[in-house]
């Protein structure tokens, strides 16, 4: 993965959960974080026309994702899956 859309996942990400960190900041938001990925980019896509290398950039979305909730607590609404600190 290059550098550029490295950077693209980390703003995008940054801005999903800016916008509803109770959605995208919670228990159950690795998830939703990636479907709404996948609808935002992907939506006249079938399943099967998805590539491969596509999962790795939702699995990127995922730990970018977790990172940026440990940077920014404030976004962080997990309860049962908080890591410790």
């Amino acid at each position: 993965m290059d550098k550029f859309l490295k950077n693209q996942l980390y703003k995008w990400t940054y801005d999903k959960i800016k916008s509803d960190p109770k959605k995208f900041g919670g228990d159950f938001s690795n998830s939703l974080i990636m479907y709404e990925y996948l609808k935002e980019f992907y939506s006249t896509d079938n399943v099967s026309q998805l590539e491969p290398q596509l999962m790795s950039i939702l699995s990127t979305v995922s730990r970018i994702k977790n990172k940026l909730l440990k940077k920014n607590p404030d976004f962080d609404n997990r309860t049962k899956y908080k890591p410790k600190k």
